[in-house]
């Protein structure tokens, strides 16, 4: 009768445990997803804040600005000058791309500009990139050629290191966000 009874006893307590062991799963799961979620949206490019520039601006955010039109396909200058042509061209790539066509580039206008690049990449994005190391942080040896070679890679390291991103040499949303809002 004793061993009936304690198997009894296991068996509900058993019973008790299953039943609570889902709601422990889920809770761990779901916690477990937040912090995913979290992790990811911190590092998405909708999550990262950008500076507003917009008509009558001058400097390298708008030489980034340019040269990133420039890879989109658009025949614009790089002047540095935030001037009706560029205010015009940035209009139609936001129309294009469904954004408030407002020729105010912010967040999101950054989040569709800016174009992930790596070694082996050439044309204006890599362009837009030396420019901002060579004249915006001062990397005076890298020369703005449009090849993302050696140098730009090394350079690229250097300021990732430098600001604490990821030492990968790949340009992506982070690092394109600490060369644009670093700058003045």
């Amino acid at each position: 009768m004793r061993l009936s009874l304690r198997r009894i006893s296991i068996g509900v307590a058993g019973l008790a445990m299953a039943g609570t062991m889902p709601a422990l799963v889920a809770t761990g799961t779901a916690s477990a997803a937040t912090a995913t979620a979290s992790a990811r949206s911190a590092s998405s490019p909708a999550a990262l804040s950008w500076p507003t520039v917009s008509y009558g601006a001058r400097g390298e955010r708008v030489y980034a600005i340019q040269y990133l039109l420039r890879a989109r396909g658009y025949r614009i200058g790089t002047d540095g000058t935030f001037g009706s042509v560029t205010r015009a061209d940035v209009r139609n790539f936001q129309h294009v791309r469904g954004l408030a066509a407002d020729g105010v580039v912010g967040s999101a206008t950054w989040n569709r500009l800016i174009i992930q690049v790596r070694f082996g990449n050439r044309g204006s994005a890599v362009a837009a990139l030396q420019h901002n190391l060579r004249y915006g942080y001062g990397y005076r040896n890298l020369p703005v050629t449009g090849y993302f070679g050696s140098i730009t890679r090394g350079d690229v390291r250097n300021f990732q290191s430098r600001h604490g991103l990821a030492a990968d040499g790949t340009v992506g949303p982070l690092t394109w966000n600490a060369l644009i809002r670093g700058e003045s």
